[in-house]
């Protein structure tokens, strides 16, 4: 068998136990400086490992009644395309994608309220992979007149609660994000009050461009808009004009002076004007790009196309999709189509587990997240060596105490992909280019007849020292059932809670 080398030789000072800053958790205030390293991080990375957690799971509005009994609760009450497929009897495979498919379009009125981002990279001096794990909080702020509003179901929110979801920091300090359309939305609205700022700022070019005055008096506004006028003046007059109170009939007003520096605005009204509208085009697209937020990291995924792995994702890629980017198309063909043309590979580990016996036989417990984890740390799944980076060393306890957050999520799924793939290429040598046999796949009959196998090497020239290819199951988007290695017909199953409530896991 192939052994990696144990970490403890890695040269070099070792990883200390606690970083001094957790570079974990990534909400609006530490997010611009986690962008600039993951622009480092994902491009160099092997694979990229993501989670989402949601404000509810339904597939489909429900507030009657019927929501209540067990028939509504879904498949054991988890994730959708759970166990217990009575309601899917007598489709045919693709017809049950399809009618999937529809019933997750149904749930993008929820919201994504957490992001884990885990991009995973081979590191050669230490004969192991490395392991990046971010936590990012997303919230979207009212921007240009588009104020989101969105669903939440229950029995989610009760299960964040259990589980220490911080809400305060998602609430107040989450990351902003637009998807494509409310982007053109917002460059096609002029911003809010746009008028009354054009208006303090031709008469402050005026100003500057007659010498003859020592100072101008702004006109009387409303509190709030003198509160946009100082923040204007003070970013697009910046070091050329200052400002005062000042007192009109007895309303408060603003007065403006010449600042030692005004001359930089320009010789005369024609230049200034063209200054001030460079600086108002540079901060209208700052601000734009400010709102964008964490669809930054969306694209930046997009852009480099490293394989992506999740655990029972269709729900995690649809949402998504209709997050960052737009409205799912109707069809799941198309939504299949346009998954590869975004993201290129995508890899789901409940699937790899479920389709191959060599691999399910030891997974008798089931394929939900915290079993696969536990089981992959044991034999005979120890390999490959995975250690995670400086500063994250927060999710690396294997107790399982940070289980339901995002990044750890997202972290514990790259890890058992290396460790289940490591298993794959040594039980079975080499990854099958073919379909594997209607009674070999682990999967349900109606999925059986269109489950398709592709080999990847995900680790490339990293690791071709130790030829050590990773089984991925690839998508066709020629093909039109080809999603269905995310949906199994196994799916979610409810977990307790330490107080007896039912919820859910992936």
């Amino acid at each position: 068998p192939i052994l990696s080398p144990d970490p403890s030789f890695c040269p070099g000072p070792p990883l200390p136990c606690f970083a001094p800053q957790s570079m974990v958790d990534v909400d609006r205030h530490n997010f611009a400086q986690v962008l600039v390293d993951m622009r480092t991080l994902v491009p160099e990375a092997d694979f990229v490992a993501i989670d989402c957690e949601f404000t509810g799971l339904e597939e489909g509005p429900c507030s009657g009644p019927e929501c209540f009994s067990p028939a509504a609760k879904g498949p054991a009450g988890g994730r959708p395309g759970g166990p217990g497929g009575a309601q899917w009897e007598g489709m045919g495979a693709v017809e049950e994608l399809e009618e999937r498919y529809q019933r997750l379009r149904l749930s993008t009125g929820f919201l994504v309220v957490q992001v884990g981002v885990c991009p995973f990279s081979w590191d050669d001096e230490c004969g192991s992979f490395v392991a990046h794990p971010y936590n990012f909080y997303v919230f979207p702020k009212e921007f240009r007149g588009q104020d989101r509003r969105f669903l939440c179901q229950t029995r989610c929110i009760n299960f964040l609660a259990e589980s220490n979801f911080d809400f305060n920091k998602v609430f107040k300090s989450g990351i902003p994000f637009m998807n494509r359309d409310q982007e053109a939305n917002a460059r096609a609205c002029p911003p809010l009050n746009e008028g009354v700022l054009d208006r303090v700022r031709r008469q402050v070019v005026s100003f500057l461009a007659d010498t003859s005055q020592a100072s101008t008096v702004l006109p009387v506004m409303t509190s709030y808009h003198r509160k946009l006028a100082y923040e204007d003046l003070a970013t697009t007059f910046k070091d050329a004009v200052t400002t005062d109170k000042a007192q009109v009939n007895g309303e408060f007003c603003i007065k403006v002076s010449r600042a030692q520096h005004w001359g930089v605005m320009g010789k005369d009204e024609d230049a200034i004007w063209k200054t001030v509208s460079a600086r108002v085009k540079v901060a209208d697209e700052k601000e734009i790009d400010e709102a964008i937020g964490f669809r930054h990291i969306i694209d930046l995924l997009s852009e480099c196309k490293k394989p992506m792995v999740g655990h029972n994702m269709l729900l995690d890629l649809v949402q998504i999709h209709a997050h960052f980017w737009g409205e799912p198309p109707e069809r799941l063909e198309d939504f299949s189509a346009l998954v590869h043309e975004k993201f290129g590979t995508v890899v789901d580990t409940k699937y790899m587990i479920g389709a191959l016996p060599s691999v399910s036989k030891h997974f008798a417990g089931g394929s939900r997240l915290d079993w696969v984890y536990k089981t992959v740390q044991l034999k005979p799944f120890q390999r490959p060596s995975i250690r995670i980076a400086q500063g994250h060393e927060r999710y690396s306890d294997s107790k399982g105490q940070h289980l339901h957050e995002a990044g750890y999520d997202a972290y514990i799924t790259g890890f058992a992909l290396l460790r289940l793939g490591h298993f794959v290429m040594m039980e079975c040598n080499e990854a099958p280019s073919h379909p594997l046999p209607k009674n070999t796949t682990g999967l349900t009959p109606r999925l059986r007849d269109t489950a398709t196998f592709k080999p990847y090497s995900l680790l490339w020239n990293r690791l071709s020292h130790v030829s050590n290819r990773l089984l991925t199951v690839g998508m066709s988007s020629a093909n039109s059932s080809a999603c269905i290695h995310l949906t199994p017909s196994g799916g979610d199953v409810a977990m307790s809670s330490s107080k007896g409530t039912g919820a859910t896991f992936k």
